[in-house]
């Protein structure tokens, strides 16, 4: 009997063992399970490779986060704060990578602020040169005005017959008024009113043979000064 017993408690440590491993065995699988899904790697691509490298060691604080629970508003969140960043698209790459594919909004012009060099996007920001070189050929505007005021005014040049690309100064006035001087260094002063008419003067009068001044005052309705400053 005694023997009996001593069989079954040997049958009952076994078992418990059994268990013990068992559990043990399932808390590792799961553990070893969820860090399969660990983000362990970050590519950016679609910028200059130093940016490229910089937004990614920027975002290493999300490495071994389970990637299922990394909310894109996150990532979002950390990619506003490259205001020359345009448009992206954000894919998981399962088990453990996420890529980010960014485009780079268009320089269109540089201007002055508080004595320092900005660069005017598409995106309607104004953007810091210190990441960015070869922006000496963008035109430069002077004046007060909203980075939206200045797209606005280039969307009716691109409509016009006066090329962008041929301008070199763009004027802002209080008033409203905008004057462009090319790269022929010739000085347009448009009104305030009916610039599509104006450009299309100016055009005809920079195209004429016989024009050989530098100054061309449209300022006025239905009046055109030629002159020479």
């Amino acid at each position: 009997m005694r023997q009996y017993i001593g069989k079954k408690k040997n049958i009952l440590f076994l078992f418990l063992i059994l268990f013990f491993l068992s559990s043990i065995n399932n808390q590792l699988f799961v553990k070893k399970k969820e860090s399969f899904y660990n983000l362990q790697s970050i590519k950016v691509v679609g910028l200059d490779s130093e940016i490229n490298l910089e937004i990614e060691e920027n975002l290493n604080f999300l490495k071994n986060t389970n990637i299922f629970f990394i909310d894109r508003e996150i990532l979002i969140d950390q990619l506003s704060k490259y205001n020359f960043i345009e448009n992206y698209n954000i894919f998981k790459s399962y088990p453990s990578k996420i890529i980010l594919e960014l485009q780079r909004t268009e320089f269109l012009a540089r201007t002055i602020k508080n004595n320092e060099t900005f660069l005017i996007g598409s995106n309607s920001k104004f953007i810091s040169i210190e990441k960015f070189s070869n922006y000496e050929n963008l035109p430069i505007v002077f004046g007060k005005f909203t980075a939206e005021k200045f797209i606005n005014f280039k969307k009716i040049i691109y409509q016009s017959d006066l090329s962008y690309n041929n301008i070199r100064e763009i004027f802002f006035y209080p008033s409203g008024r905008i004057d462009i001087k090319n790269r022929d260094n010739i000085l347009i002063k448009f009104p305030i009113e009916n610039l599509d008419q104006s450009l299309k003067i100016a055009h005809q009068i920079i195209n004429n043979k016989n024009f050989n001044n530098n100054v061309i005052d449209l300022r006025i309705s239905n009046q055109v000064i030629l002159s020479n400053e």
